[in-house]
């Protein structure tokens, strides 16, 4: 195998096969692939083999020493559960941004998913409207499968 071949570890070629050949295909803007080649440096040096390299400015993210695959397991488990935009080279505003977002696509389907009620004598209620949508469906839906008629071959 290639990387058997070599004397040290090839980390330009490492980067360069995750980068151009992995996510070429999927990256097509030529400064993301830039940019995904620049943070994958921080990750294929040559330093990643000491123990607690720090991969970030944050405590979390480091190199965890060599060990067994429950090491592993248990470093990954004590990562918080959502990263930090700093992970990422983004300036920590990139996450208030994100989150603007979320909420204004949230607020967006919330609005859409409300039933349009216009003002007039017979206006209902979203619950009785959705009642109606309801019985609607269920009135489509087919009749129960009588289990003793059925062939015992489609159970």
């Amino acid at each position: 195998m290639y990387l058997d071949e070599q004397p040290d570890i090839p980390y330009t070629a490492l980067n360069y096969i995750v980068a151009e050949v992995n996510y070429g295909g999927r990256v097509t803007d030529d400064k993301d692939i830039r940019m995904i080649k620049a943070l994958l440096k921080r990750y294929f040096c040559a330093e990643i083999m000491n123990d607690n390299y720090k991969l970030s400015k944050l405590e979390h993210y480091y190199a965890p020493p060599e060990g067994g695959i429950g090491d592993v397991k248990a470093y990954i488990n004590n990562l918080p559960l959502e990263d930090d935009p700093e992970v990422f080279g983004l300036h920590p505003n990139a996450n208030i941004t994100f989150e603007q977002k979320l909420v204004r696509e949230f607020t967006d389907t919330i609005l859409l998913i409300q039933p349009r009620i216009s003002g007039g004598k017979a206006v209902r209620s979203s619950e009785e409207i959705a009642q109606d949508m309801a019985r609607d469906i269920l009135s489509k839906l087919p009749k129960n499968l009588d289990k003793k008629r059925a062939d015992p071959r489609t159970f």
